[in-house]
């Protein structure tokens, strides 16, 4: 318990109260005891350095030293280094989420040159494709999607924006410190700039809520300051914050007031989509719909006269269901209705309003005039298609004023019930712990437009009395890497959390991210040029007697490829991935039965129209268009996030549904008929030759002399069986379907 309790307990406040009539007063700051401001994620970083060890020769770079001393200690070996194969699909696949080409796997075995590893590091650190895998991580813990969610889960026509902007900044090598600041403030830090503005998408990330009838303002208000106050704090201080919404931390040293303090420093902004398109493509637009409603007008004159009949027949219907009293009260005058029957009026208009689906129904049901309207509705939806996208947007996060609304403790996260007054502050233990008592007064800066609050939050956060933010940020790329995080838990450092298994390697490698000017490709190359990192995968008896889950990294984890890496992989095989970076997400086919579950409150001919161009459909899965209630089916299954909540790591499951969209889906058995035609058109000597080449492209290597023999059987069979264009599409289904395929040895 810190020492000074908290205003709000369960004890304090047994239940709700209403609003009082004066203002709450100011919140007491909390005083925390040793054990709170001791715990290990709130201390400076430790300035360590690596440790000796007795097998110098193996150290590639200080980060071996570090897990080496403590394999020495507890009298473990260390695995050998891995093949050039497993190294080369490895660095490539974690760096660019791609396997990699037969070209770029034989250049690099010709290579004889010492530092030819490093030199493939270099040129993966280089490739656009970098910031694309590096983005869908980040976008993960974003909750980044192109739709609202809830039930009308509308989309958000710029949201990709923000998306792109990840990626750029990525590839760029853009310092964390400022990356982190202008997803957090950049309308404040970098007040004209563009680019600073779609930043804030971050803060847009999650899902919200935006429905028709009676929502209570504040209620959506507080719904959207909770979204992002929780994110803030898991994604960048890695602690559970969201938990001290409605009481006290049940664990961790946060109580609601700082809970609050946190939220304060959002309390002005506003979720905004600001234009940001220049005049022209403004005029070219209005231009176009202009054209576009001239187009529609005589077909909805057409529909409208189609539908006129049936319109009368179910109002007369409805009307004859009304009692002389209700028709009566329906015919007096606005001026004359008193507040009741207003009420009344409003059902009994409601119960006589002839919506979509009853004309839809009785057209139908009429049948004579069903296939006219059907097509007029064709026509509508054919023409509304070429409209080109609205002006761009930036869904942003902003303030526009100086001053903010008063910030109170909600009890029991209630609106209603309003507890003591907070002002901007960050967490109250990480404060202590930097032996302060009190964030400072010139920490946030208002001026004429913004109360500069979200600015003084970000060079808090990025400050160097900060210890999080480095640890939380290096834990991530580790957890990427290596599987598992050296804090395991990679957004709670809290006391539940998981220690870290390497203390002070965390804290060498947080040191090295701030000495290198915050750039991440740097401590990317670090790890993926150790030794620890180059080591086998395969099986060891002393290691997995006495490390079974390999938590001193004797050995490299063998993992999955996660649910976009699967797709992208089986599209990179197959020769028909599309590199187009960048632009508004992607309709690619979907399954009937997922597409008849979109939900609409509108008659829409067509809820999923499918990108006209087929290439598009192949892009990366980062460009997929990312509807939350939505979702592909083998991304589903192979356990991509829901984008309802930050994902920090995602699952790794193994189910049925997994082997039976690889070896039944349209996407898999499409990419298999393509990786079959490629295979015949890069060898068409032999059948030696293609499934040498097969191989190649599949698992970067050649087959032996036992996999040719079976592939030469195999073949046999099924050419008997169903031809030779279908045996080598059972081929090839067949080796996209191998372990070795979708496991990073």
């Amino acid at each position: 318990m810190w020492l000074a309790l908290s205003p709000l307990t369960m004890a304090d406040d047994p239940a709700p109260k209403a609003a009082p009539t004066t203002p709450p007063p100011l919140a007491r700051i909390e005083k925390f005891t040793a054990d709170q401001r001791d715990h290990w994620a709130y201390q400076p970083l430790a300035d360590f350095e690596p440790p000796d060890v007795k097998e110098a020769g193996w150290v590639r770079n200080p980060i071996d030293r570090f897990i080496l001393a403590d394999l020495e200690s507890a009298e473990l070996p260390h695995s050998p280094e891995a093949d050039r194969v497993t190294l080369i699909r490895r660095a490539t696949f974690d760096l660019t989420g791609l396997p990699p080409t037969p070209e770029a796997v034989a250049a690099f075995l010709a290579d004889a040159r010492p530092d030819a590893y490093e030199r493939l590091v270099d040129g993966l650190l280089q490739s656009p494709q970098y910031g694309v895998r590096w983005a869908q991580h980040w976008l993960d813990l974003a909750h980044y999607a192109d739709t609202n969610g809830f039930e009308l889960d509308s989309e958000r026509p710029d949201a990709w924006r923000y998306r792109d902007w990840v990626v750029g900044a990525l590839n760029a090598d853009m310092p964390y410190d400022r990356f982190l600041a202008l997803q957090i403030a950049g309308d404040e830090l970098e007040k004209g700039d563009t680019s600073a503005l779609i930043a804030t998408g971050f803060g847009r990330s999650g899902p919200r809520e935006l429905v028709g009838g009676n929502v209570i303002p504040a209620v959506k208000r507080q719904n959207e300051l909770t979204e992002i106050t929780g994110t803030v704090g898991s994604v960048f201080l890695g602690l559970t914050i969201g938990c001290a919404r409605c009481h006290d931390h049940k664990f961790d040293a946060i109580p609601a007031t700082d809970y609050y303090r946190l939220q304060s420093f959002f309390a002005a902004s506003e979720l905004v989509e600001p234009p940001i398109a220049p005049r022209a493509e403004i005029e070219a637009f209005d231009a176009a719909e202009k054209a576009i409603a001239a187009k529609i007008a005589p077909i909805r004159t057409q529909l409208g006269e189609l539908e006129a009949p049936y319109r009368k027949t179910l109002a007369d219907a409805k009307q004859a269901m009304l009692t002389a009293d209700e028709r009566a009260l329906l015919a007096t005058a606005e001026k004359d209705r008193t507040p009741q029957q207003k009420k009344i009026i409003q059902g009994l208009q409601n119960s006589i309003r002839i919506t979509w689906e009853d004309v839809a129904e009785a057209v139908a049901e009429a049948k004579v005039d069903f296939a006219r309207r059907e097509a007029l509705k064709l026509q509508v939806h054919q023409i509304e298609q070429t409209r080109p996208r609205p002006p761009a947007h930036a869904l942003a996060l902003v303030d526009d004023k100086p001053t903010a609304p008063d910030t109170f403790v909600l009890r029991r996260g209630d609106v209603k019930s309003l507890g003591p007054k907070v002002e901007p502050r960050p967490p109250g233990v990480i404060l202590a712990s930097q032996r302060k008592d009190a964030f400072p007064n010139d920490a946030v800066k208002a001026d004429e437009k913004t109360t500069g609050r979200r600015a003084g939050l970000a060079r808090w956060l990025a400050g160097a009395d900060n210890p999080l933010v480095a640890r939380v940020i290096v834990n991530r790329l580790w957890q990427h890497h290596f599987t598992r995080g050296i804090v395991a838990t990679s957004s709670d450092f809290g006391v539940r959390g998981e220690p870290p298994s390497h203390p002070e390697l965390l804290d060498w490698l947080a040191a090295q991210l701030i000495k290198e000017g915050w750039r991440l490709k740097p401590i990317h190359r670090l790890m993926v040029t150790s030794a620890v990192y180059r080591q086998s995968s395969k099986h060891v008896d002393k290691l997995t007697e006495l490390d079974e889950e390999n938590s001193l990294l004797g050995r490299m984890n063998r993992r999955r490829l996660d649910a976009e890496g699967v797709r992208d992989a089986m599209l990179a095989v197959s020769g028909e991935l599309n590199p187009k970076m960048g632009g508004p997400g992607v309709l690619a086919p979907l399954e009937k039965e997922v597409k008849d579950l979109i939900f609409t409150e509108a008659e829409v001919v067509d809820l999923w129209p499918v990108d006209p161009d087929p290439r598009e459909h192949h892009r990366r899965s980062l460009y997929l268009f990312k509807k939350r209630n939505v979702r592909y089916p083998l991304l589903e299954s192979f356990d991509a996030p829901d984008n309802q909540t930050a994902c920090p790591r995602r699952e790794t499951s193994t189910h049925a549904l997994q082997a039976l969209n690889l070896l039944n889906s349209e996407t898999t058995i499409g990419r298999a008929k393509a990786l079959a035609a490629r295979i015949l058109r890069e060898a068409p000597n032999d059948q030696a030759d293609r499934v040498k080449r097969a191989y190649e492209v599949v698992l970067c290597r050649p087959p032996s002399p036992a996999e040719t023999a079976r592939a030469d059987a195999f073949l046999d069979a099924q050419r008997q069986a169903d031809g030779e264009a279908a045996a080598w599409d059972d081929f090839a289904l067949a080796l996209v379907n191998c372990n070795e395929f979708l496991y990073v040895p």
